[in-house]
């Protein structure tokens, strides 16, 4: 049998010789998957982690959640604000919705990342101000780097949430204008991916 013209013995040699000397391996991996319109899929970089990326105006906002130990989640929201734009949240909880129709709200918690490593605790109303450096290596955002400002806010929730749930956004505005964005939800999801071994 033959795969694009290579053997599939020859093939599977590749996978396992990329696999030790790159430093990575195809693993089966368990992570809870956000999917919504106008989203956009973006694998984050260690842990398997799947994000969900909006842009607008070359504002990006992500959304991803993980476990935080103690059995609780948190569920994050990240804005790269480049130069010349603002933005604001016009709510300070997150509402999930479960699968059974059970309800939950957070208060949303969130920092501010810059330059030469600076960082500071930001109230999830307050107006984030974009800026973008030139200079620099730039700010880890969990599924890539950004030389804007980038801002990174979570609700943690002690309940429950089960293996499917929705996330309802706040509502953004861009520079004074209403940024819409429709309801994330979640669902767990099982795949194999390439991913290193010290994650």
């Amino acid at each position: 049998m033959r795969t694009c013209g290579i053997p599939v013995a020859r093939m599977a040699l590749l996978v396992v010789a990329v696999s030790l000397f790159g430093g990575c391996a195809f693993l089966p991996e368990t992570f809870i998957e956000p999917r919504a319109p106008g989203g956009r899929a973006q694998k984050g970089l260690c842990p398997p982690q799947q994000f969900l990326l909006f842009e607008r105006d070359g504002v990006v906002m992500a959304v991803h959640t993980r476990f935080s130990g103690s059995g609780r989640r948190t569920i994050w929201l990240s804005f790269e604000v480049p130069a010349h734009r603002r933005v604001r949240l016009l709510g300070s909880t997150l509402e999930t919705t479960t699968a059974a129709g059970g309800r939950a709200s957070s208060p949303i918690s969130g920092m501010w990342y810059g330059s030469k490593n600076q960082s500071v605790a930001v109230r999830p109303e307050s107006l984030m101000v974009g800026r973008t450096e030139r200079l620099r290596m730039g700010t880890n955002t969990g599924y890539g780097m950004t030389r804007h400002s980038f801002f990174h806010f979570s609700a943690e929730y002690a309940t429950a949430l089960g293996d499917t749930f929705t996330v309802t956004l706040p509502k953004v505005t861009v520079d004074g204008f209403p940024w819409d964005l429709p309801p994330v939800q979640f669902e767990r999801v099982r795949r194999w991916i390439l991913t290193p071994f010290n994650c």
